[in-house]
């Protein structure tokens, strides 16, 4: 039987490799890559599966985000809905961001 096999470029200080900007949606083979990156949500102790994730900009769409794998993220849906999107908004639930290559929780009253 045959199998298929999937390989993506990880960059050690950028994360997932992608080359071009797409509209709002991940593309299929963005998802593919995300989900190899974070096999589960990025937020810090859930293990939602990727396949059930949503895929979530770091710097939103609407404050000029891309739709590039390094501006994405896998969030389970509840994650996806208390992850705080702007950054001058009261700090309530924290956020995730893209530091040195890797996702990593801020704290809702760390420095931004």
């Amino acid at each position: 039987m045959p199998t298929k096999d999937f390989v993506t470029i990880i960059s050690r200080t950028q994360g997932p490799v992608d080359l071009y900007r797409f509209d709002r949606f991940a593309s299929v083979k963005q998802r593919t890559m995300l989900a190899a990156e974070h096999p589960t949500c990025a937020w810090p102790g859930c293990n939602t599966p990727a396949e059930r994730g949503q895929f979530h900009h770091l710097t939103p769409w609407k404050h000029g985000g891309e739709t590039n794998v390094v501006n994405l993220v896998t969030l389970c849906s509840y994650h996806n809905g208390v992850n705080e999107d702007d950054p001058n908004a009261p700090p309530r639930r924290g956020r995730l961001a893209r530091k040195g290559g890797k996702i990593v929780w801020q704290p809702p009253h760390s420095s931004r």
